[in-house]
Parts: C-alpha cells; structure tokens; sequence
C-alpha cells in the first residue's frame, strides 16, 4: 500500500505539470487584515484545535414524517400517519405547512381508542396556529400519552381542493430520552473525499432491531440510502450500533440530509428519531506539498511560507497552524498557534500561504531547532471546510538575532493581532489635531428584517447597523459591519444573535474602530448561537440554510477565535417562562432555549457569561417578549459599553 507522504508528492507533482505556467502575483487582502497568534494554553485546552467529525453531531429526540395529502370529496384535504412513542409521559404533536392551515385532529392510542381532543378532558390540551419563518404549524399537546405506535388523522375541512395544503410534515416528540446522533463523517466535506453519514442512538439503552434511512434532498430529486452497520460505510466496527451511508461520488454543493433510526427498545416500545443535518460540498481549490520555509524579516517577525498547488479561481482562505519547537530536553513544545486571512499569492504553478510568527514567542517558550508546523490547514472562510490538512510540516527557523529587549511575562497586543493599524480607517484630521468619533455599534442578526434596538435604550453617538433580510456568512457580515463603521475612530458593539459572531470575528481577523475602543465591555450580546443551532440546517426557515450556525459549521468557525478574543466578549441566554417561546422550534431545540439559541449551544468558552435569563424569547411573535427588547439589560449595556 502506498504511504500517504508517498502518495501526496504523487499528487503534487501531477498538479504541478497541470499548472506549470506562470501566475501573475496577488495581492494581499488590504492592510486590515491582523496576523493573529494564540499562545500555547489554547493549543493544550484546544481552543483553536479543529473538532472531531463527533463533536460536530446534531442530536434530537423528535421524529418527522413526510406526509401525503389526499382529497376527500366528503372530508376535504386529508393527511394520516403513524407514530412511535417510547415511553409513556408527555407527546407533543405539530403539523407543518408552508402556511397557516386548521387542521381537525384525530389521534388513536396503540390500543386502538380514539381520544376526542374537542372532549375536554383534562389531560390534554390543545393550542392554536404558530409560526416559524416562512413554516405554519398546528400543534397538540398530550400531557399523558402511553408508550406504542400511535396513528394520526387530520382534516383541512375549510381548504377547497383548488388550495392544497402544500408540503406537509409532522412533528413528534415524546418522552423518552432516547437521542439520534447524526454527523458528516469528516470535517473535509469536498468531492474528492469520500462522505458518509453517520447516525447512533444514544441514552436509548439497548435497542433491538435497529434500521434508517438517509433522505438527500438534490435540486435534481431525493436520494434514498439506507444506513448500515456493517462497518463498511464508514461508521466503525460491524454490528456496534453505529450506523453509516456513503453518499455518491461527485455529490457537491449544499447537502441536505434527513436522517432517521427505527427500532424497538428492551421494553417492547418502539422507538424512532430524526436528525436534519446540512453542510456544504466544496472543491478543493488548492493542494498542500508538504514545503514550507521561514524568512526573517525587519519588524521581529519571522515570515512563513507554506507552499501549495492551485487548483481552482482564485480564493480567499484562513491559513492556520500551530508552531512547535524543541526544549532543553529535546522534547517538542507549542510554541504558539498562526492564523491570516488571505488571498494568496504565487508564481511557477505554486502558491505561498502565508503566517507571520513575533520571535518572542520563541523566547517566551525558550524553544530552538528543529522547528515543525503542526495541524496546518487552510480553509474556505465562507463555508468554513478545509481545502487541505497536513499533520505536520517541518521548517528551518533563520537565525534570529538576540533581542535587547527583555521577554515579555505575557504576550503583547501586536504578538497577538500584528502591527496593523486600524486608526487611519476612522479618524479624520484637521491641521495636526485628530477629530475622533467613539460610538456604539448596535447591530441585528441573521435575516432580521430591520431595525430592532428600542432607540431610547441607548445614546448618542451610535449607529444601528442594517442589513435587512440577508443570510451571510460570518466573514462577509464582519466585512459589512466594518465597512459600516468605517467613518467611526473607534467603536464598541450591542449586537442580537449572529451579530455577536459576526462581531468576534470582526474583532478576530481585522483591523478596525473595535481596536481603538475605550470602556469596560468591547462586545456584548444576547442570544447569539456561538456553538450552532439546529435551526441553521433548516433551509426551509427564513433566510434559509446558514453554514456557519450550523452544529456542523459552528464549532468549526469556533476553533478559529483565540482566548484573547474570546475575553473581550460579554454575553446573555434566555428562556422562555411558561409556555415554549415557539412551539416548533421547541420539537426541534433541547432545553433550555429561547426560540432559536439552546442555552448549552449560546455558551462561549473563554469568554464572560452574564447569566441565563428566564421570561425573554429570541425574537418578536414568541411566547415571550424579545431578549433585545429588556429596557434593564439594555440600559447595563449602553453603561457599560465601550465606544
């Protein structure tokens, strides 16, 4: 078999004769981009470590089905489906349809009796129309339903047969604690790398019989697989209750893929659930060949260039890799870790990746040769998948000078973020005097429809950012938000949901009026999903499907923002009180969660949580006001605010 080493310069070199003609030099991205650096702690607690296909998993315990309608000359529009409940409790039922329709419900118990829901009785309960994004749902609640295979029935009396209730699905969930896990068997998603889905029960005990299918949905048709565990599909050893489907060679673009298990626990009960997990296919626009090299240059900085092929247009990438050297003892040590947002540049058939390393971070961890860098990758900043890895990429260090100045205990501002200067971008000079403008920054989140900050809530100067109805990516959000303030010296920011990610990446990746802010808290949120949210796979809500707040995406873009930046972040979770902020979402999210964001799911590791709140929902039309509408915490953070 062939080495992987061996088979890579394979590669290289055929790419190599494809690309043998001179390329025209690029330039780099303007001079805002930072040259970020993490110390060797977010290495060790793997804050900038690329997460494990695993850690990526979308977990649930509903079940959805797809469901036909049917006219009745006598009835009108009618849907029926079956349903399993595993454990006796509590059964939440919802049917969802691209807009509002009423639906006269039938259920029938695993015994065969029909429960009349018009009855009254008690133990159940029955609510009205809710709404999603562009989803209409009508929903019921069972406070006791017993475990079985129960069957629906519902009517759209009022509908002519003109009016179709259109695509149709339903919702369950009941009240065992049984979860489906479903993940991309790898963080690699491109076409020439072999894909599958890969999906396990957990907290489900021992479960009998276990079968499930992956539904891909393709502009040109669903594609049906059936999932295995025979070890063969890239879900571990046969018969080890994972299982896996290998998608079609070829398969590019947005993958959108419902996933469910079936099967029958100890007690007899049957058990189903199902998982909509989306990511993107991309191809690969360039080929690392295992070469990189160090240049010293005239700041204290050390250049390191990391070779590659190209292979498509080309594309704006985020280079990172960690730097490790050797100890007095011979052992290898992190030295630090490197990141740049770039548009790399070449000639020859060859581009260089570029990262800029301070010397003193080799004083600080008193390392010398041989030097190695580790984890390489260079990925696509808008979908966040990797265009290639490498393990490990040995360099020659140049001989660096002795500094006269003494080692600093903790790393420096331009260690961490470069020497780029974000000050020209949003000042403006009258004879030798600088005019400065501090403001604060209040910025809305993915596809919101306008203004939201109540006005009255905070002060001059400030500036609400708009950019209505669009779904972007976290790069070109912090992009627009930049370009937003560029007439600000300095700025700090209120933001609701992803505009806190948009924000930290601003604040990450480049220069701009969030370097030059002064005050106690730089960015603040409420309700931004930093790990993902389920919602984001789901393309038929809203703006539709958003890579970087998937569960998928989410972490993968998170493993880009160092501690430093992490720390300059102040941020809120809510829930509801009562009654599910949205009755949908709720089948959907894992408890607590406000509608949108799980509160497991809202954390920020590294950074500065201001609790979980009860009583506020995500936004407008929920069971709860909206988290940006809290005149109090509003008031907190235009005090606290830096501008």
């Amino acid at each position: 078999m062939r080495s992987p080493s061996l088979h890579r310069s394979v590669l290289v070199s055929l790419f190599l004769a494809a690309f043998a003609t001179t390329a025209s030099a690029r330039e780099l991205l303007a001079d805002f981009v930072k040259d970020v650096a993490a110390p060797p702690s977010d290495i060790v607690d793997r804050r900038v470590v690329l997460p494990a296909p695993e850690e990526l998993a979308v977990a649930s315990r509903t079940q959805a089905r797809a469901l036909e309608t049917r006219w009745s000359e006598l009835n009108g529009w009618i849907v029926e489906s079956d349903i399993a409940v595993d454990a006796d409790g509590p059964l939440a039922l919802a049917i969802l349809t691209p807009g509002p329709v009423e639906w006269i419900w039938t259920l029938t118990d695993p015994s065969g009796t029909a429960v009349d829901l018009a009855s009254g009785v008690s133990r159940e309960r029955r609510d009205g129309l809710v709404e999603v994004g562009g989803a209409s749902g009508d929903r019921v609640e069972l406070i006791a339903a017993r475990a079985g295979r129960w069957t629906i029935r519902a009517v759209a009396s009022e509908r002519a047969r003109s009016n179709p209730p259109g695509e149709t699905w339903l919702l369950a969930r009941s009240a065992g604690a049984a979860r489906l896990v479903a993940h991309a068997s790898t963080v690699e998603t491109r076409t020439d790398v072999e894909l599958a889905l890969v999906a396990r029960f957990e907290d489900a005990g021992r479960v009998q019989g276990v079968h499930g299918t992956a539904v891909i949905q393709r502009a040109s048709g669903a594609l049906v697989l059936e999932l295995q565990d025979d070890g063969a599909h890239q879900d571990g050893l046969a018969g080890d209750g994972t299982f896996g489907a290998t998608l079609p060679r070829g398969t590019s673009g947005d993958v959108r893929a419902r996933i469910e298990l079936n099967g029958t626990s100890a007690d007899g009960a049957p058990i189903a659930r199902t998982v909509q997990i989306a990511f993107p296919v991309i191809e690969r626009q360039l080929l690392l060949t295992g070469v990189a090299d160090a240049t010293l240059v005239g700041d204290g900085r050390v250049r390191i260039r990391i070779e590659a092929v190209p292979l498509g247009s080309d594309t704006k990438i985020l280079a990172a890799a960690e730097v490790w050297g050797t100890n007095a003892d011979g052992r290898l040590v992190p030295v630090c870790w490197l990141a740049r947002m770039q548009e790399p540049r070449g000639s020859a058939g060859l581009i260089d990746c570029d990262l800029a390393l301070d010397v003193r971070w080799i004083e600080m961890a008193n390392a010398r040769a041989p030097f190695v860098l580790r984890r390489v990758r260079v990925q696509d900043p808008d979908t966040q998948v990797p265009h290639d890895l490498a393990s490990e990429i040995a360099f020659a260090m140049p001989s660096i000078p002795a500094s006269v100045e003494p080692v600093p205990l903790l790393p420096t501002t331009s260690m961490l973020q470069g020497t780029t200067s974000a000050i020209p971008a949003g000042s403006q000079t009258l004879g030798t005097r600088t005019l400065l403008t501090p403001t604060l920054a209040l910025v809305h989140g993915y596809c919101s429809g306008g203004s939201i900050w109540p006005a009255a809530h905070f002060s001059q100067p400030k500036i609400e950012f708009l950019d209505p109805n669009a779904n972007r990516t976290h790069d070109q959000f912090a992009l627009l938000l930049r370009q937003a303030m560029s007439a600000r010296s300095s700025f700090g920011v209120v933001a609701h949901s992803q505009g806190g990610q948009a924000a930290l990446h601003l604040y990450t990746f480049y220069a701009s009026g969030l370097d030059t802010a002064l005050g106690p808290r730089l960015i603040q949120s409420v309700g931004t999903p930093y790990q993902g949210t389920p919602l984001a796979s789901l393309g038929g809500f809203s703006c539709g499907v958003n890579n970087d707040m998937t569960t998928t995406g989410g972490p993968v873009w998170l493993s880009t923002i160092p501690t430093w930046a992490r720390e300059k972040v102040f941020y809120w979770t809510t829930q509801n009180s009562g009654s599910a902020c949205n009755f949908l979402a709720s089948l959907v999210l894992g408890d607590p969660e406000d509608g949108t964001t799980e509160m497991v799911l809202g954390q920020l590791p590294g950074a500065n949580s201001m609790g979980h709140v009860n009583g506020w929902c995500h936004t407008t039309g929920m069971s709860n006001p909206a988290q940006y509408t809290d005149a109090t915490r509003n008031a907190e953070r235009n005090a606290q605010a830096a501008r």
